[in-house]
């Protein structure tokens, strides 16, 4: 198909987006990030079902798809021979199955807690054909309240929620390490369920810093704690690239991860980038997507 296909992409990852359709060998023609967690892209109208195919593997949400130049007439020739209807039919009820959950599994060793977990997902809302919850950390604090729970993972993938259950009854146990910062910047969230938490929010820190112990405090006795935290790292950047502006933009996206307030401006080799930086790191609180 001739043409250009444009269509937004949302994830938690969505800036590596460009990055997994250029290993592919998929040319992006424009990136342009949108919004916390989404960018917009462009692709030739060829690439669509291999890009999308890439993308929806891996779980990322793809809306608000339109079809450029010769693409855009073709797809209104295809919408009078009532062949479009069909195709949004189709795209639809994939879209549907794949941000609804379909089915609830349940793995681990305390596995036997599912009918107190299904209870749990219940209040907060979570049942056949509702929306995959978008932050589990409320429900994870719940399912780690549960005697002898030792570990709780939420995975979401295909309309199915996994909720991975270990207990220390008969389990090994599951080897310790503190949370630190990959980066140097300012703490903008700090969320602790188990460990000490060792900076504030608000906090600057460097590349190394600690910022959750992988113990509990006791009276002034240190108690080993498998750490379940997350922060995320606030920093501000300003890169010049010998590139356009587009594709300046797609590499400060890759070099970064996630831009907010962004900025770009021409210089004499090139383009300026520059935004505010957000990186997330996390133990045994992220979500497979």
């Amino acid at each position: 198909m001739p043409g250009s296909i444009a269509f937004t992409v949302r994830s938690l990852s969505a800036h590596r987006a460009v990055e997994k359709l250029a290993r592919a060998g998929v040319a992006v023609r424009a990136c342009r990030p949108l919004q916390k967690n989404a960018v917009d892209l462009k692709i030739r109208a060829k690439d669509a079902k291999k890009s999308f195919a890439i993308l929806r593997g891996s779980c990322y949400n793809i809306e608000n798809i339109r079809y450029c130049g010769s693409a855009r007439l073709l797809r209104e020739a295809v919408r009078a021979a009532g062949l479009l209807l069909g195709a949004l039919f189709f795209l639809f009820a994939v879209r549907f199955a794949e941000g609804r959950v379909l089915a609830v599994e349940f793995t681990g060793s305390g596995a036997y807690y599912q009918r107190e977990i299904e209870a749990m997902l219940r209040e907060e809302g979570v049942g056949p054909f509702s929306p995959m919850p978008a932050d589990t950390a409320r429900l994870t604090a719940r399912v780690l309240s549960l005697p002898r729970v030792e570990f709780c993972a939420f995975k979401k993938r295909g309309g199915v929620l996994t909720v991975e259950v270990q207990c220390t009854d008969g389990v090994e146990p599951i080897a310790g390490m503190p949370l630190t910062s990959n980066v140097s910047g300012v703490v903008e969230t700090l969320v602790v369920i188990r460990g000490t938490p060792l900076v504030e929010e608000g906090a600057a820190v460097e590349k190394g810093d600690l910022l959750v112990g992988d113990y509990l405090l006791v009276g002034e006795e240190k108690l080993p704690a498998l750490v379940i935290a997350k922060a995320v790292i606030r920093r501000d950047i300003s890169v010049e690239y010998e590139l356009g502006e587009a594709q300046a933009i797609a590499q400060a996206l890759l070099d970064f991860g996630e831009l907010a307030e962004l900025h770009t401006g021409k210089t004499e080799k090139g383009w300026r980038v520059e935004g505010v930086a957000r990186t997330t790191v996390s133990l045994n609180l992220g979500e497979e997507n």
